[in-house]
């Protein structure tokens, strides 16, 4: 049984959801990187962050829906749900093996992004790897990794509780908009909002100073890491709890 999850996952192109979610992320990193005033911006690591954050604040909760949700289909095919429930599995113990293996991919393609924003902001003469950079980048890292594995952990949680096929997908369009606007609007309802959270850690504030707009550095935001882990810890324990499951949905 410890190899099952893999094996079922064969064929539903977890890899290639991913890799295009990888190739948005690169596109947005290489945009703010070609820019022309990237080689004399005062700072590029922001820079480039801000870039793959602000894209990452729409595509990511469309992208990681839809990896919830080809691994629970997969479940309501030839009647998996009841075969493995049979066998002595316990649906919660099933939802969190396909979290932690989700987890695990965008873990690793997460540092691999990460390390060529670092990689890409170092070719600024402005860049200087201190101990303050070094803080923000393991902080934000940790930040950005907490958000996405409580976005995978909330649409599993509405994949388990939905009777509608596509209402996954129509939540995280709704969730993604939402992120958006809270952006735009406030920041506190940003803060709250498990889509808007991204929008929280952007590193660059532009301030007026008579005809022109300056960049300043915005201090690091801790809070959003701590309200990112509670959505964790209350949708696991949501899930370890839940007895009620819909394992079968209308079209």
């Amino acid at each position: 049984m410890k190899n099952l999850e893999m094996k079922k996952n064969k064929g539903l192109k977890l890899n290639f959801t991913i890799l295009i979610l990888f190739a948005i992320h690169l596109f947005s990193i290489l945009i703010a990187f070609k820019t022309k005033d990237f080689q004399v911006n005062k700072y590029p690591l922001a820079r480039i962050l801000d870039s793959y954050l602000a894209i990452s604040l729409f595509f990511n909760p469309i992208a990681l829906s839809s990896l919830v949700k080809k691994v629970i289909e997969i479940e309501e095919k030839n009647n998996m749900w009841q075969m493995q429930i049979s066998l002595g599995l316990k649906v919660q113990k099933i939802l969190l093996d396909k979290i932690k293996n989700l987890s695990i991919k965008v873990f690793l393609v997460q540092i691999i992004e990460w390390l060529i924003i670092i990689f890409l902001a170092s070719k600024n003469t402005n860049f200087d790897l201190d101990v303050e950079i070094i803080k923000r980048i393991i902080i934000y890292f940790l930040t950005t990794l907490s958000i996405n594995i409580s976005m995978l952990l909330i649409f599993t949680i509405i994949e388990i509780k939905s009777k509608k096929i596509y209402f996954s997908l129509f939540f995280s369009i709704v969730g993604a908009m939402s992120g958006i606007i809270t952006m735009l609007t406030s920041k506190i309802l940003s803060q709250i909002n498990p889509f808007g959270l991204l929008a929280t850690i952007l590193n660059i504030n532009y301030v007026k100073d008579g005809q022109v707009y300056t960049q300043t550095m915005n201090n690091i935001n801790y809070l959003t890491l701590f309200i990112s882990l509670i959505y964790i810890i209350i949708s696991l324990i949501y899930i370890t709890r839940v007895n009620k499951f819909t394992l079968t949905k209308d079209i």
